[in-house]
């Protein structure tokens, strides 16, 4: 009884450009905002409205959080970033997504057509030097499905040439450093996402266990693709355990950037 009333709890939210805050919206509803009114059934208008930075996730662990296709602006500026501040831009990023309950019961942060192909992804683009677009440290039981992560930018993290990052004075510019990170992260689906162009890393991930990567493409990222090292140097602190399975999955062009908006590796 318990676990059937626990399965009974969990929810599916709602993103979409033309939604409303969280003041306007439950975010339970795949609507649009009506344009007056509060507590209104439609969805929210960005994906920091479910998971803001330097606050409380709006969602649980089990819940679904389904983002319709557009373009969304991960970081300083975006809507539900109002606690972010200019000169410490790179940390506003979502928190940690919630565990789920059980690899059965996953938090699930979904592109729209997650189940039907996945031809129009959803763009989260970081800027004004976001560390990171989506952050699982500590998250078990989570799938992320049909994303498209990058930013809006050519520059390279440390880039010894023209096409450096500004990283020192705000505005810093449309760049973010690493489309996804991870740690001490178990149970985890990636499936069906675009990660690609970003400054610095397209993933960087350790001490995972118990991960599936499937239908991945990660492209044209400033210094790597893949990153597994996320210690300070000392052998093994961010080793991995259990099965980790990678299916048809795409690394290339790193090491490079990518212009924006030809999508063109440079600077190799």
């Amino acid at each position: 009884l318990f676990v059937a009333a626990h399965w009974a709890e969990a929810a599916t939210y709602f993103v979409r450009p033309d939604g409303g805050s969280p003041e306007q919206c439950t975010g339970r509803a795949n609507a649009p905002y009506p344009g007056s009114g509060t507590g209104r059934p439609c969805a929210w208008d960005h994906p920091f409205r479910a998971l803001p930075p330097g606050g409380t996730p709006r969602i649980s662990g089990g819940d679904t959080l389904l983002i319709a296709p557009g373009s969304y602006m991960m970081g300083y500026g975006a809507p539900g970033a109002g606690t972010c501040e200019a000169e410490y831009a790179w940390d506003c990023c979502m928190p940690p997504v919630p565990s789920g309950p059980d690899p059965s019961r996953p938090t699930r942060i979904l592109g729209q057509g997650w189940d039907t192909g996945c031809a129009n992804p959803p763009e989260l683009w970081g800027t004004e030097r976001a560390s990171r677009i989506l952050d699982l440290t500590g998250s078990d039981n989570v799938e992320i499905a049909c994303l498209e992560i990058t930013d809006h930018s050519t520059c390279v993290e440390f880039h010894t040439g023209s096409l450096a990052c500004e990283r020192d004075t705000p505005p810093f510019g449309p760049w973010a450093l690493t489309g996804i990170y991870a740690e001490d992260s178990r149970n985890v689906h990636l499936r069906d996402l675009d990660i690609h162009g970003l400054a610095e890393t397209g993933v960087r991930a350790g001490r995972l266990r118990d991960w599936t990567v499937e239908d991945v493409r990660i492209a044209a990222n400033g210094l790597a693709g893949w990153d597994g090292d996320i210690g300070e140097g000392i052998e093994g602190e961010d080793s991995n355990s259990g099965t980790l399975r990678f299916t048809r999955w795409t690394v290339e062009w790193n090491g490079c950037g990518e212009t924006y908006p030809g999508k063109e590796p440079t600077g190799c």
